[in-house]
């Protein structure tokens, strides 16, 4: 039961020196940051890429074509 008790106590104490460590460097990191405060911040928008009108019959033709091909094959 010790061995079980001191385990956990390790794990635990293992977990707030690794996160209060973690937690102390990005606190330095963001106060050395000369970064603007919204990283993620759209500033243009993006515009989607225009597709040719045809491509949806392009690609029904052609699976339409391997599947002519495909039941009519001979000598089976």
């Amino acid at each position: 039961m010790r061995h079980l008790l001191l385990a956990a106590t390790m794990l635990v104490v293992a977990l707030v020196v690794t996160f209060g460590t973690a937690s102390v460097l990005q606190g330095v990191a963001v106060a050395r940051s000369v970064a603007p405060s919204e990283p993620f911040a759209i500033t243009e928008a993006a515009k989607p890429a225009a597709k040719p009108a045809a491509t949806k019959e392009r690609v029904t033709s052609q699976f339409r074509d391997r599947i002519r091909s495909a039941t009519n094959v001979s000598g089976l």
